[in-house]
């Protein structure tokens, strides 16, 4: 059941956890944005899915992990986002994607400066808390400190989500 999405996740987050503090990450490579302009050399990923394809290699190192995240999203874009010290993402949308709502899961937050902008209206993530926005945003990430930041990141489709997911949507003006 969808409702029983998120919940299932966080209850299986020290399991989780666990198969990410197993890889180095520290030597993951670059995300790969060859398919667009927005190349960003301190964003880095461990990717689960990427572009609706299952991808092997940390499939295989987080079997449980790929296990609790293969029903539910959609997986255009399933797994971590890693920002580098004192460096931002490229502002940009998914429209592109389709109409999808995206998921941010906190693994690592340092203290500081570090953020994410939304339509003009910044969100802290705070480990623990589960947030979400409509992927037809506008959107960056900011990282400021001097160590890496890292969230989990899932998509929905956004018709079959949206009462799931709206309370995770504080930035969000529904109509």
């Amino acid at each position: 059941m969808k409702e029983n999405f998120l919940p299932n996740i966080i209850e299986n987050w020290n399991t989780i956890m666990e198969e990410y503090n197993s890889l180095n990450i520290r030597s993951i490579p670059l995300f790969d944005f060859s398919e667009t302009p927005k190349h960003t050399p301190e964003w880095r990923a461990i990717t689960l899915w990427w572009n609706y394809k299952p991808l092997a290699p940390f499939q295989k190192r987080m079997p449980k992990t790929t296990e609790l995240v293969r029903e539910g999203p959609s997986h255009r874009a399933t797994g971590w986002l890693l920002l580098h010290p004192h460096s931002r993402t490229p502002q940009h949308s998914h429209k592109d994607w389709g109409h999808k709502i995206i998921v941010h899961i906190p693994t690592y937050v340092p203290d500081g400066d570090l953020g994410f902008c939304v339509d003009g209206n910044v969100h802290r993530w705070k480990e623990g808390e589960i947030f979400a926005f409509d992927c037809y945003q506008e959107h960056y990430g900011f990282n400021n400190t001097d160590e890496i930041r890292s969230i989990m990141v899932l998509d929905f489709e956004y018709d079959e989500w949206i009462d799931i997911l709206k309370p995770y949507m504080t930035l969000t003006k529904f109509s």
